[in-house]
């Protein structure tokens, strides 16, 4: 896709290059018509420029173009014209029946209410400050509010049922991990009974220490899962604080609760798309292609984020039970480590997008107008900064937000 929108922005140049170069500039020169030597005194031929080229004023050598270069001359411009009309028809189309209803489509489906005041449309800096009710992973919490900072956001319905649904069905595998606990404590009571070695009862003694620690890990699982969410919210309402400073700052008159740094380009865009035409329009359509293709990649991410965090919690109380059968062999819980790097990883993701779009908002919110394709190659490149904390933290061999199956196959 990047190789795709360089190829687009490569043509919507050369194109824009063309047709505002003056095609019609000749050298001047005296005409081999002319029979009259010019005296060497005589002041030098002023240089024609496209039509103005053909006038002839009084006391000067006359000027004619070569009509095969002229011929030529028009014929480009006609094309480039030709190139420039259709590019622009094909954009606006594209703009109106598919970018823009994509663009409603996604807002329409994320919009929440802050502080009583509607905030309809899709964008990055609401999904990584927590301000889109639909992605909020505090499973426990089914309130009709939550806290992000000191700005208040109505919950959304449809968060809630899913939360609801969640929760539900944690709570009958906590039950089920229970069943097969008092199971396995059975067989640990079993072998202990009917073992004669010494090292087989002091395996089994080591194991029923073990199914203990289990059993406690179950219960405190909820105030694990509830501290690491919390926390997770706290870093993200502290950050948002500090943005929504930052643009009391910078913008004075703006509000700080919409995203000034894509709302910007969004504006923009939009106002070079309605004013202009041909290649112009063209060149505003690709940057709010860019900008939508960066919101849609964001709006998948969390909403990934958003199911495998449900997912995490429903496992997590039969994670717990292989807990004892897990620390039998090398001492170490395999499968509950993996656990809980994933789940601490998902939700502090959200802590750590929040942190980049903070150093990118004060880095690119100022060159937002002016420039907005480097604008957005800066909003793009958060990825890779993402990916590179991982290195750092040697979190890169996790499989956050990649998926169900990768995450089954690494358990396994």
């Amino acid at each position: 896709m990047k190789k795709v929108i360089s190829c687009l922005l490569l043509v919507a140049i050369i194109f824009n290059f063309i047709c505002s170069s003056n095609v019609y500039a000749e050298q001047g020169g005296v005409s081999p018509d002319d029979s009259e030597v010019s005296s060497p005194y005589e002041e030098p031929a002023v240089p024609s420029d496209g039509i103005a080229g053909e006038i002839v004023e009084e006391g000067t050598t006359s000027q004619k173009q070569d009509g095969g270069t002229k011929v030529a001359t028009t014929a480009l411009s006609y094309g480039a014209s030709i190139v420039g009309v259709v590019t622009g028809v094909v954009a606006r189309l594209l703009n109106i029946f598919i970018a823009a209803q994509v663009d409603i489509i996604i807002s329409h489906l994320t919009y929440g209410t802050e502080d009583g005041e509607l905030q309809y449309w899709f964008t990055i800096d609401r999904c990584v400050f927590n301000r889109i009710p639909l992605f909020n992973i505090n499973y426990f919490n089914t309130d009709s509010t939550y806290q992000v900072g000191n700005t208040t956001i109505d919950a959304n319905a449809s968060n809630i049922k899913i939360k609801e649904g969640i929760t539900g069905v944690y709570y009958i595998c906590r039950i089920l991990a229970l069943a097969i606990g008092l199971l396995v404590l059975i067989y640990i009571g079993i072998r202990m009974a009917i073992s004669t070695i010494a090292s087989e009862q002091a395996k089994y003694k080591k194991m029923l220490v073990s199914w203990v620690e289990s059993i406690v890990i179950m219960f405190l699982m909820l105030y694990i899962i509830s501290a690491v969410v919390t926390f997770g919210e706290i870093i993200t309402g502290i950050f948002y604080d500090i943005r929504c400073s930052i643009l009391g700052k910078t913008a004075p008159g703006v509000t700080a609760t919409f995203g000034i740094f894509e709302e910007t380009i969004r504006d923009e865009a939009w106002c070079g798309i309605l004013s202009k035409s041909g290649l112009d329009l063209t060149l505003w359509s690709i940057i709010y292609w860019c900008l939508l293709f960066t919101e849609l990649k964001f709006l998948w991410t969390y909403m990934k984020r958003l199911l495998m965090v449900g997912f995490l919690i429903i496992i997590s109380p039969l994670i717990t039970i292989t807990y004892s059968i897990d620390k039998v062999g090398d001492g170490k819980a395999q499968a509950f480590s993996i656990w809980l790097k994933e789940f601490i990883v998902n939700v502090l993701i959200q802590p750590l997008h929040a942190l980049i779009y903070l150093i990118f908002v004060m880095t690119a919110n100022s060159i937002a107008a002016s420039s907005p394709l480097v604008a957005i190659a800066m909003l793009m490149a958060m990825g890779s900064v993402e990916r590179m904390v991982k290195v750092v933290f040697d979190m890169k061999g996790l499989v956050t937000l990649r998926g169900v199956n990768k995450f089954m196959k690494k358990e396994g």
